[in-house]
Parts: C-alpha cells; sequence; structure tokens
C-alpha cells in the first residue's frame, strides 16, 4: 500500500485510512461473535459486503468494534469517551466510541431502530444512515430483514460521505458536493415524543433551529404525515416478528447464552400472528409513500435524535426519536451540536427523503459550519 501511495496510485477513496467494523459484519479470518455468547469462538472464512467494499476502497480494516448483544439493546462494555460512568449509546457502540476518542477516523454501524443516529448523538460524532437499501447488508448479522441498514461514524460530515460512498461502491459524486452558496431548503419536526425529550435537549434543539434560521431563513414546521406518530409501536412489531424467526430458535436452544430482555423480545415476537404483521407491513409501504411525498420539497428534516444526553451504562438509551424516519427508509444524519449540562454531547438530526442521500449531506454539511461542535474529550 505504501508503494502504491508513492506511486501515485491510490487504490480508493479510503487508500491507507484506518476503520473500524461492528462486531456483527462478517470479516474474514477475524472473530465475528455478534456480541453474543451464541457466537463466541465463530470465525468467518469471507467478509460481508461491506467490509469487502471498505478493503476495495483502500482502506484499512485494523479492528472490530464493540456491538451490543445481537444489535439489540443489552449493553456490551464500552464506554463514552465523554464519561466513563455512561453509555456511547447502542447498539454501535463501540464504532461511535472509538470515533468520538479519535482512536480511528471513521468506522461502520448498523440500524435497525436507531442503533447509528442514538449512539452517534451520545457521543459526540457524526453518524449516518443512508437511505434504506441503498448499501448491502449481506454478510451481516440479521435481526430485521424488513429494517436493518448500514451505518457510518466520521468526524465530520464530508468525512462520512466519503465512507457511504466507498461502502456503496459509487463515485464521491453519487453522495458528495460542497455545500451550495444558497441555504438549504429547511423543515423542522418535533413529533409526538418532543415531551420525553429533556429540557436540555428540547432548549438546544431550539437554539439549533433558530441559529439555522437566521442563517438560511424562515424554517417550516409542516405536520407529519397521517400516521407516522405510530412508527415507534409500528417498528417495534416488524423488529419483534422478524427477530423471532431469525434469532428465536438459537436463542431457544441455547438461553442461558442469551440475555433476559432479548429472550423475552423474541418470545413476544412469536406471539405476534402473521396477519397482524403482515398489517404492519402494508401500513409501512404506505407511510413509504406519504412520507416521501412529505419531505420532497426539503434538503432536511430538523429534529431530536435521542432524549438527551447519554444516560448511564445500564442501557443504551431510547431509541424512540430514530423509529419513524428508519421506518420509512429514510436517510438521517445526526450532527453534534455541542454539550449538555452534564458535559456530554447534545446532537441534531436531520432527515431527507427516501434517495435524497446527496441533498441531505449538504445540508447537513452547511448546518455544520454553523453550529457549535463539542470539544475534544478529555479522556481522548
Amino acid at each position: 500500500m505504501a508503494r502504491e501511495r508513492d506511486a501515485g496510485a491510490p487504490r480508493g477513496l479510503l487508500h491507507g485510512v484506518p476503520v473500524g467494523v461492528k462486531d456483527i459484519f462478517d470479516t474474514a479470518g477475524l472473530p465475528t461473535e455478534n456480541g453474543s455468547a451464541l457466537f463466541r469462538g465463530r470465525v468467518p472464512e469471507g467478509s460481508s459486503d461491506a467490509v469487502a467494499a471498505l478493503e476495495a476502497a483502500g482502506a484499512i480494516v485494523v479492528g472490530k468494534t464493540v456491538t451490543a448483544e445481537l444489535a439489540f439493546l443489552e449493553p456490551g462494555p464500552t464506554r463514552n469517551p465523554y464519561g466513563l460512568e455512561h453509555t456511547p449509546g447502542g447498539s454501535s457502540m463501540g464504532s461511535a466510541a472509538a470515533v468520538a476518542a479519535r482512536v480511528i477516523p471513521g468506522a461502520i454501524g448498523s440500524q435497525t431502530n436507531g442503533s447509528t443516529i442514538r449512539p452517534a448523538a451520545f457521543s459526540g460524532v457524526v453518524g449516518f444512515k443512508p437511505s434504506g437499501g441503498r448499501l448491502s447488508t449481506a454478510g451481516a448479522l440479521e435481526f430485521s430483514a424488513t429494517l436493518d441498514q448500514v451505518g457510518a461514524f466520521a468526524g465530520n460530515v464530508a468525512s462520512v460521505a466519503r465512507l457511504a460512498a466507498a461502502l456503496s461502491g459509487d463515485a464521491l459524486e453519487e453522495w458528495w458536493s460542497a455545500p451550495a452558496a444558497r441555504p438549504p431548503r429547511l423543515a423542522a419536526a418535533r413529533t409526538s415524543d418532543w415531551d420525553a425529550a429533556a429540557d436540555a435537549m428540547q432548549a438546544r434543539f431550539q437554539a439549533d433551529v433558530d441559529e439555522l434560521a437566521s442563517e438560511g431563513g424562515p424554517i417550516e414546521w409542516p405536520a407529519l404525515p397521517e400516521g407516522l406518530d405510530e412508527a415507534p409501536t409500528l417498528i417495534q412489531t416488524i423488529m419483534a416478528y422478524e427477530s423471532a424467526r431469525s434469532l428465536g430458535p438459537l436463542a431457544e436452544a441455547r438461553p442461558e447464552d442469551v440475555s433476559r430482555q432479548a429472550r423475552a423480545f423474541f418470545t413476544r415476537g412469536q406471539g405476534i400472528a402473521a396477519d397482524d404483521y403482515e398489517r404492519v407491513i402494508r401500513e409501512r409501504l404506505r407511510l413509504i409513500a406519504a412520507f416521501n411525498e412529505w419531505a420532497a420539497p426539503y434538503d432536511a428534516i430538523l429534529t431530536v435524535p435521542a432524549m438527551g444526553e447519554a444516560p448511564g451504562l445500564e442501557t443504551t438509551g431510547d431509541p424512540r426519536f430514530c423509529s419513524r424516519w428508519t421506518l420509512v427508509g429514510a436517510p438521517a444524519l445526526s450532527l453534534p451540536t455541542g454539550l449538555g449540562p452534564s458535559g456530554l454531547p447534545l446532537g441534531l438530526q436531520l432527515v431527507g427523503a427516501r434517495g435524497s442521500d446527496r441533498r441531505l449531506l449538504a445540508a447537513a454539511a452547511w448546518a455544520e459550519t454553523l453550529l457549535p461542535a463539542p470539544p475534544t474529550p478529555t479522556l481522548a
């Protein structure tokens, strides 16, 4: 690789860049244990599509990053670089923390509900989940085939766009352009979960909206499409039903190797009738169409990424502020916007219409120049 660089022949978008890989993506010759005793000692012979794409782009996979058990809720041992008694979020906890601590410049994770956006917000880094289906999940742990998506973490918007382009195998121009001279057209949404957000999160969100409006002009507050506020319930039904079938049999065969909350979730999924599941899938398709029509006029919709600052180590946090956008497969990005009262990061989530990843990234890059980034963690 050094010879290639010296010869002026870089191998790809990430030539020589060290990256971390969430431990749910098969990586040839390296343990891939999915954060679970169910997979202890597992070393795949081949790599997932995501890892293969990173290596084809010239990246150096320096190691696997910790995931919550089975990319679900039971926390792994990783701590938040801004406060060791706090979680970095999950389930992509190791990827977010490693980038926040400046151990590596970029990492990949996944999102089935809030597993990229939430840890990015808690850890003070940029987290990006592209449009549903745009990045291949082949060779990654399957929790919910309908909802599982690849995510990426980096220190700024330009870097996370480059990482996404490398993962897709596309030219960088398919994902990234310098921020336009004109301000993006923005909307904002509080959702029915607004009251669950901490006071500091609410204040930070309003301050961010006001700052962007002062520089870019009025920000619209359109009412959400009918039914979208029900997404947190719908997404739980899909996750429970599908994970009960993808992972439930393994858990049932070896219950001693699975956390109580994961076993309970799989049991819940086994009790969901096929007709009820199919009804929710049909509603999801209706909501995708309604959301895309609603979001299409905007470069980004501003919303809250998490309930507030990172909680303690007993949890990875509540994903409710990600559920609506994940359900419809919208591209979403968490942008760090300073610290809360406990000295832990807060962030702003930007969401776009499905397929509008390039527009969303450009809007985020514009916002990034105006909003207060958190300082480097003292533990880094």
